[in-house]
């Protein structure tokens, strides 16, 4: 049995692979928790993997607590996956294939794994992720956003009549366009990302000659899909597919 671990900036999300396949993903948030909040979800299940694969993009000192309580725990190593050059058909389109986000390469993996056509990866998270592959495998690069709650935090920090009136508003959910602050500003962060995603996916139609599958993932996936003009498919734990296909591989 080997355990799959996905850490973005605010939540962890895990499971469980195994012979019949990769069970259903559970999450809880990391950000600002104490680690006994998060970490006894994980590692007091009673279940004792033989191997632990992980996607971090949480920094050092989350990487550290893992290795930590993995090797206390379960008396593993971990294997911290990152981004390469390639894997199988799969081609980074980066420069230094280094640079590319771990989650980012594991969608994609997972994506391509799935698709093994032209594809658009959204990860709608603390950060929204855009990524796209051609039809032969080719990595074609992405784009990288705020997410909508940091677009919200920006401008509530950054500005004082949105604030003041955010603070002072109803929320509301009557018609497409709001009728208070605070309704303006996270519909306008859905609307921005959205249209980001759609207009990513027809410049990619148009530059391949193909309409790309698109996935869609994270925590905010189902917030911008419905806004989007473009189908996708919602796929929460494309991350975590990614890693059991790296996991399923021979040592």
């Amino acid at each position: 049995m080997i355990l799959v671990i996905d850490v973005g900036n605010t939540r962890l999300k895990w499971a469980w692979l195994t012979s019949t396949g990769l069970s259903d993903q559970q999450a809880i948030v990391h950000r600002e928790a104490k680690p006994g909040i998060w970490t006894s979800a994980l590692f007091e299940s009673g279940q004792k993997p033989t191997r632990v694969l992980v996607s971090n993009v949480a920094g050092p000192a989350m990487a550290k607590t893992l290795t930590h309580l993995a090797k206390k725990t379960f008396h593993v190593d971990v294997q911290f996956v990152t981004a390469a050059r390639q894997f199988g058909d799969l081609t980074s389109g980066y420069l230094d294939p280094s640079l590319l986000g771990a989650d980012r390469w594991l969608a994609l993996i997972g994506a391509w794994t799935r698709a093994r056509s032209a594809l658009c990866v959204v990860d709608a998270g603390t950060a929204v992720k855009v990524d796209s592959v051609d039809a032969s495998g080719q990595h074609l690069g992405g784009l990288i956003a705020p997410g909508i709650h940091m677009m919200r935090e920006a401008l509530m920090s950054k500005t004082s009549d949105i604030a003041r009136a955010v603070e002072h508003s109803t929320p509301s959910l009557a018609g497409v366009l709001a009728n208070n602050t605070i309704g303006a500003v996270s519909r306008g962060a859905v609307f921005a990302l959205a249209g980001m995603a759609d207009r990513a996916a027809e410049i990619i139609e148009q530059s391949t000659g193909t309409k790309p599958k698109l996935f869609i993932t994270g925590g905010d996936a189902g917030m911008i899909t419905g806004t989007m003009r473009t189908h996708g498919e919602i796929v929460p734990d494309l991350v975590l597919q990614g890693l059991a296909v790296i996991a399923a591989q021979p040592q």
